[in-house]
């Protein structure tokens, strides 16, 4: 919490007493590249608000959905041919978390550098599964999950601008780094049933974000 007091002093000091807010709202979707997820892909939707813009400094707030699947683990007996099953496991997260930082703009509004420093503070709910062989198939054997509260920080950089020429419309194209540590909390996992366990998910992962801003108070 000390993180986020810390960002709101920064942005409220920030505003001179003649600034005028003018919010813009924006969506977008986030897909980060890992290899411990199923396709090397998981990501986030995400909607908020730019509060206001003084200079080069525009700071928003937003509100972030995670999800993704590591990939299936298959635990075979290769001393038999063909190699016998002998459990299978799964797993997927969720996580809802809100996010605050001082967007740092360089440029105008045709075409801008961007640099996006995100602390994120929420909730990360993570499942896993276990199944035990059952003949030629697999039986669900066991499932549990897992509610936590996570922060982290995420970090951004790239270009904004009115590229089509639409009025109120701006979009912005970011690489995107984050530190969201997944694997820490599959971990923290434990199957009752069975001596065996699969620990999936990744410490970070990084990516492409893409947004959509709505100026709403432009005439």
């Amino acid at each position: 919490m000390k993180k986020i007091h810390f960002l709101l002093l920064f942005i409220l000091g920030a505003i001179p007493a003649h600034s005028q807010f003018s919010p813009k709202i924006y969506a977008g979707f986030n897909g980060l590249y890992n290899k411990g997820f199923e396709k090397n892909i998981y990501g986030s939707f995400e909607i908020g608000a730019e509060l206001f813009e003084v200079g080069f400094l525009a700071p928003e707030i937003g509100l972030k959905y995670y999800t993704g699947s590591p990939k299936e683990l298959e635990v075979l007996n290769f001393d038999q041919n063909p190699p016998e099953g002998l459990a299978k496991f799964d797993s997927r997260f969720n996580s809802f978390v809100i996010s605050l930082g001082p967007k740092i703009t360089f440029g105008n509004e045709e075409a801008a550098l961007v640099i996006i420093p995100e602390f994120n503070i929420g909730n990360i709910r993570t499942y896993k599964r276990y199944f035990s062989p059952n003949r030629n198939s697999y039986e669900l054997s066991e499932a549990i999950d897992d509610s936590q509260k996570i922060d982290f920080w995420n970090f951004s950089a790239g270009i904004e601008g009115n590229f089509f020429d639409l009025d109120k419309v701006t979009f912005s194209v970011l690489l995107n780094y984050s530190t969201i540590n997944t694997e820490k909390e599959f971990n923290n996992l434990q199957f009752a049933n069975t001596s065996r366990n699969y620990n999936g998910g990744s410490e970070d992962g990084i990516g492409l974000t893409i947004r959509v801003y709505v100026d709403i108070f432009q005439k």
